[in-house]
């Protein structure tokens, strides 16, 4: 992935804006319950990818999440899928958990199912750590979820990241859990281009 904005677009929505929009609800959600939350990135700002893993790795973090909109060429391409780094068992249970949170909350009806990949941000982090792709900026019907429904998604995200650390999910509403302050501290990082790090670390 390019280390500088990629400005990657389609059906009139910039995948970095939709990006920051899920990952700063993300963190709402898991200060809601309890967990220490820090944002990297809360505007448009410029973070190189290299320093992404680096950061990620000098918090010690628990677990690495990067969010992320698909595009391609061929507009009939659609879909959720999230990828772990090759061989990463944990990895591969974060990616299922949130894989399949997203799907359970039917915002998709193609699920792409978990894959492996060399990314960078998977390959230099040294916690369990899996890439999210959201949906495809290049089809009509992803378009349509990635505009509409961003606190859904961030929702399912959340969820997903909750049931992997062992915390249960309480509703909107519910009394604001303290439980878990002096167990995660989470950094969530929505950077300018295609990746947005949620990073969670415990103390």
């Amino acid at each position: 992935f390019p280390s500088h904005d990629s400005e990657a677009s389609g059906n009139g929505l910039v995948e970095k804006t939709v990006n920051l929009n899920v990952a700063l609800k993300v963190g709402e959600i898991l200060k809601r319950h309890g967990v220490d939350v820090r944002q990297s990135r809360t505007t448009d700002v410029t973070v190189s990818l290299e320093n992404r893993a680096v950061q990620a790795n000098n918090y010690g973090a628990d677990i690495f999440i990067s969010i992320h909109c698909n595009s391609f060429t061929t507009p009939t391409a659609k879909g959720l899928e999230t990828y772990s780094y090759p061989g990463s068992v944990s990895g591969r249970k974060l990616a299922d958990s949130i894989q399949s949170s997203i799907i359970t909350d039917k915002l998709y009806t193609i699920n792409r199912g978990l894959k492996t990949a060399n990314f960078s941000v998977l390959r230099n982090t040294k916690m369990p750590s899996c890439l999210v792709e959201l949906g495809f900026l290049s089809n009509v019907d992803d378009a349509k979820i990635l505009r509409s429904k961003q606190n859904e998604l961030a929702l399912s995200v959340a969820k997903g990241i909750l049931k992997y650390l062992g915390i249960s999910y309480k509703s909107e509403g519910s009394k604001p859990s303290t439980d878990n302050k002096e167990l995660y501290r989470v950094q969530i990082g929505a950077f300018e281009d295609r990746q947005n790090q949620i990073i969670v670390t415990g103390k």
